[in-house]
């Protein structure tokens, strides 16, 4: 097999690691970095013997690239999958596939057709050997009652700065979709979404220093998920805790992985390791070796539930999908 060509596009935490783990693969290689920063974008292009380029759109003229690894801020992840596809580049992306649900519907679309380009949403969690054995567990465990997320923090932690911006990276149940992601592949698809958000701190461009948010949704084959997430809160060390409620069981997120709790007994969830990683995958996308459509189309379910959520803490109402 000829070696996969990839272009990569941002200079940060993310777009370092991935490139990276690219170069190290027999399967690709790093042929060109776009980014904006003059400091991280050539020191990144160095120490994987790539070109540098500020224009990202350059990338997509490129004949012998193959594809492209988005990694930038938020705001901008849906335009240039977009673009991407309709040049024909495969696409791995970070999350959220998009700001906007418009780009979202338009993504779909693009890869709706057999031939298309591949898309890839980058979540570790829900391709891992941990998750296959949850949602295995889960589909024998009877309808879902309610799940349960919390996660709070007493700061931002190494979590870049343009995280908390509501312009540029959205809301938390947006910029936190990984989260929601595991539970839209257990579940499927949200019906109706409830959030509601508190901001302090807040700036002129939109960035802000606190906030909790609590999303409420009605999936679409039955039950609830809950979620809640505050961040530099008054809490000495960051906590998470996850339940979900079935009807013949509980399961409890731990440290190791998943508790199952029945009436009469509570035992460890087991699982294997986790057979490749997030690139060996896309590889094997690229390669044709796998049914990606249906995990991106989980990923566009997820986001749908952050855009949904930005309109409801906007409109303080109850959002039906359907009205997106």
């Amino acid at each position: 097999m000829e070696q996969i060509k990839l272009g990569i596009i941002g200079s940060g935490g993310m777009s370092t690691r991935r490139a990276k783990v690219f170069k190290s693969l027999p399967d690709t290689v790093v042929k060109v970095i776009a980014a904006r920063n003059p400091t991280t974008g050539p020191k990144l292009a160095n120490e994987v013997s790539a070109e540098c380029v500020e224009d990202w759109r350059s990338l997509l003229d490129m004949d012998d690239l193959d594809a492209v690894f988005v990694g930038t801020h938020n705001e901008i992840h849906g335009p240039i999958v977009i673009e991407s596809i309709e040049a024909g580049k495969h696409v791995l992306t970070e999350y959220p596939t998009s700001r906007t649900h418009d780009e979202g519907i338009r993504i779909a679309s693009l890869i709706s057709s057999e031939g298309s380009p591949v898309l890839r949403v980058s979540n570790n969690e829900s391709i891992s050997a941990e998750h296959a054995a949850l949602k295995q567990q889960v589909s024998g465990l009877g309808p879902l009652y309610t799940s349960h997320f919390v996660r709070l923090t007493p700061g931002r932690g190494k979590r870049p700065e343009v995280l908390f911006n509501l312009d540029l990276s959205g809301p938390p149940a947006l910029f936190f979709v990984y989260h929601i992601h595991t539970y839209v592949s257990l579940f499927g698809p949200a019906d109706w979404v409830h959030c509601s958000a508190h901001y302090e701190g807040i700036n002129e461009d939109t960035g802000y220093e606190r906030f909790s948010t609590v999303l409420t949704v009605g999936f679409a084959s039955g039950g609830t998920g809950h979620w809640t997430w505050a961040g530099g809160i008054a809490i000495e060390t960051a906590s998470q805790e996850a339940r979900i409620v079935t009807r013949d069981a509980t399961l409890i997120e731990t440290d190791a992985g998943w508790d199952i709790s029945t009436p009469t007994s509570t035992f460890p969830m087991m699982f294997g390791e986790d057979e490749r990683s997030l690139e060996q995958l896309f590889v094997a996308d690229v390669c044709g070796e796998t049914e990606w459509r249906a995990d991106a189309q989980i990923a566009l379910d997820a986001a749908t539930i952050g855009h949904a959520a930005e309109m409801s803490a906007r409109e303080k109402r109850v959002v039906r999908v359907a009205e997106l």
